[in-house]
């Protein structure tokens, strides 16, 4: 495709925007929903192992203490979290990615 481009004249601007970044727009895209998803696992990780704030730090004092309930509501919130999260990318997805035929935006 870019040696298309060149024969057509396009610029090296034109070459890039036309181009390269509608190539490379879907593998970003994955890349930042799979990314966002890691980040989030850290951050639980992270928390429950050396913070003394936070629902990670939450979750593991009402393990200590046997409080079940509080456990399950950390969890009902860290993946209400991961899901809003992965939903904005996911619109971002289906607005960057109408071009596309083969993009069903789910």
């Amino acid at each position: 495709m870019i040696e298309a481009a060149g024969t057509l004249g396009l610029s090296r601007l034109g070459l890039v925007r036309h181009v390269v970044l509608p190539g490379a727009l879907p593998g970003f895209l994955v890349g930042l929903r799979y990314s966002l998803g890691i980040a989030w696992l850290a951050l639980v990780i992270g928390e429950q192992v050396n913070a003394n704030t936070g629902i990670g730090f939450l979750m593991t004092d009402a393990r200590e203490f046997l409080q079940t309930d509080v456990i399950v509501v950390c969890l009902i919130v860290y993946a209400l979290l991961g899901l809003v999260t992965d939903l904005i990318v996911r619109m971002l997805e289906k607005g960057a990615l109408t071009w596309r035929r083969s993009f069903t935006g789910q």
